[in-house]
């Protein structure tokens, strides 16, 4: 733990505890309008690195993270990351990847979910490498979730220690990222660092997290979840007796905790599993033979879903409201935006005036203005209708080929509220495609003739996968796995099969999809097609 005096307060590898002043007291200076972590992180990693350690940076937001990366690498004077420059892509590039090109001038670079893909990749093995360029790396909290970027210091960098939802950490996470200082065949030994503003919160955060012991394990399933609980728990058995679905729930680990920490909850369950069971009959989810209870098909699609039990109902309601023969299959890339899950889902809107309600009109020109009315059912208010428009527009421009900075640009309606960047975009998209999977189930046990639309809708699925267009999905047979951006820039040239790209010469494939991506291809050209 440090404090703004410079004292640093920790755990030896002994397990004793000690102090040193790591930093002078006038090192750290106050560089902005009001005391912030940047008064200790600059003086701190300048003297980290200055010792030849590797530094990530832990921020809580992603905001704060390319921010923290941008003044370190203007204020460290560091030498650029070159080699990662080559490695990124030049084409469909988000706003968040000409901040990272900044950082890179000046040997540093954040990790979060407005990067493209290939730039994570680019950074965690440039970062991973100890003679690599970049020294300094600004993150969020996914760093710390299995992605293998050991440094020999890790900051957290939080005076109010919360995380991205507004809770605090809890200890599990906090030692989950510690641990990525010191790794097995990297450094042998390494520290982290929490900041803290006095004595006093150094010495609380200190007991909290250093020395506190991670929270237990708990079940996912709670007492309010017990239909979403009860049916997937049929969904993975053939049929049972009725008075033993208390039983299945008890053998659960949830259900074992609870009736340990109360004998009295398996009565209380079994009583209200009549009426919930009697509801899934209804809703003809389930089926009753004698004393035995089993799921019917469109039970067994809805429990083996991602989509809790009252998710599946208001699905399986707004499926019957639309004519599945003759709907296109992306009409239900809209209709999952209503389900609550995908509410949940965060999605950035400028909520002074009224400037959002044109997010309607988005919907209607790309899906009709039936789907937008129907986006309307269930809405909570004003601003969660005008959030599924935005989420059902974005997902749209998406698979069409939009370009990324083009469609930040385009949900975006003020540039410091609401900010809509490619992380935003890609979990909306992925999100989307994940309960879609779950809609398609369902579908099939709807609709009795059901095989050409499933497959159609199996396209939708891939398009939100990578972001193509339908007309520009046998590119994906090349022998090699290409960015989006360099699809786009073949599709757009007119080129639609791997026939036609394969056939090019060296020369138009490189001005296409740049140099090294053609060197790879080269061995795969047809024969005799050089120029």
């Amino acid at each position: 733990m440090l404090d703004r005096t410079g004292t640093f307060q920790y755990l030896d590898t002994d397990g004793s505890a000690k102090g040193e002043q790591l930093l002078p007291a006038g090192a750290i200076i106050q560089r902005r309008e009001k005391p912030s972590s940047q008064d200790v992180i600059v003086p701190l990693v300048r003297k980290l690195v200055n010792q030849g350690e590797k530094v990530i940076v832990f921020r809580n937001m992603r905001g704060p993270a390319q921010g923290c990366a941008k003044y370190l690498a203007a204020g460290l004077g560091l030498p650029a990351a070159n080699a990662v420059l080559a490695m990124t892509p030049a084409q469909d590039l988000s706003a968040a990847s000409q901040d990272l090109r900044a950082c890179l001038a000046g040997g540093t670079a954040f990790h979060n979910t407005n990067l493209l893909p290939e730039e994570r990749v680019a950074v965690e093995r440039i970062f991973r490498d100890p003679a690599g360029a970049i020294r300094v790396l600004a993150a969020t909290t996914t760093l710390a979730a299995g992605i293998n970027t050991p440094a020999s210091t890790v900051i957290l960098a939080e005076n109010e220690f919360v995380g991205e939802d507004g809770r605090q950490f809890t200890v599990a996470e906090y030692k989950n990222m510690a641990g990525r200082a010191g790794r097995l065949g990297f450094n042998e030994v390494g520290k982290s660092v929490i900041l803290a503003d006095t004595p006093l919160e150094r010495a609380q955060l200190s007991r909290r997290y250093v020395l506190g012991t991670p929270e237990d394990v708990r079940s996912s399933f709670r007492d309010e979840d017990l239909a979403t609980w009860t049916l997937r728990l049929l969904s993975q058995v053939t049929r049972v007796r009725i008075n033993d679905v208390p039983g299945l729930l008890v053998n659960t680990f949830g259900g074992f905790t609870a009736s340990l920490a109360d004998p009295g909850w398996t009565p209380a369950i079994t009583a209200r599993l009549d009426a919930l069971l009697a509801r899934m009959i209804y809703a003809g989810l389930a089926e009753r033979d004698d004393d035995f209870v089993q799921l019917t098909l469109l039970g067994r699609a809805c429990g083996g879903s991602s989509l809790s039990f009252e998710s599946a109902l208001r699905l399986v309601e707004l499926l019957r409201v639309v004519n599945l023969t003759k709907a296109p299959p992306h009409e239900l890339m809209a209709l999952v935006q209503v389900l609550p899950e995908m509410d949940a889902v965060y999605t950035p809107l400028y909520k002074r005036g009224t400037s959002e309600n044109t997010r309607g009109g988005d919907v209607a020109r790309r899906y009709g203005a039936s789907t937008a009315a129907l986006l309307q059912r269930y809405a909570p208010d004003q601003h969660g209708y005008w959030q599924r428009c935005k989420r059902a527009a974005i997902a749209w421009d998406w698979i069409e080929g939009v370009g990324v900075e083009e469609i930040e640009k385009r949900y975006t309606e003020n540039p410091f509220q609401g900010v809509v960047n490619y992380g935003d975009i890609i979990r909306i998209t992925d999100a989307t495609r994940f309960h879609l999977r779950s809609a398609h189930q369902i579908i099939a046990a709807l609709v009795v003739d059901n095989s050409d639309w499933l497959a159609r809708a199996d396209t939708i699925t891939t398009r939100l996968d990578i972001g193509l267009p339908e007309a520009a999905l046998q590119l994906l047979e090349l022998p090699i796995r290409l960015t989006r951006g360099q699809y786009l820039a073949l599709h757009r040239t007119g080129l639609a099969r791997a026939s036609d790209v394969l056939s090019l010469t060296m020369t138009e494939l490189a001005r296409h999809i740049g140099d090294s991506s053609a060197t790879l291809l080269a061995p795969k050209r047809a024969a005799g097609s050089e120029g």
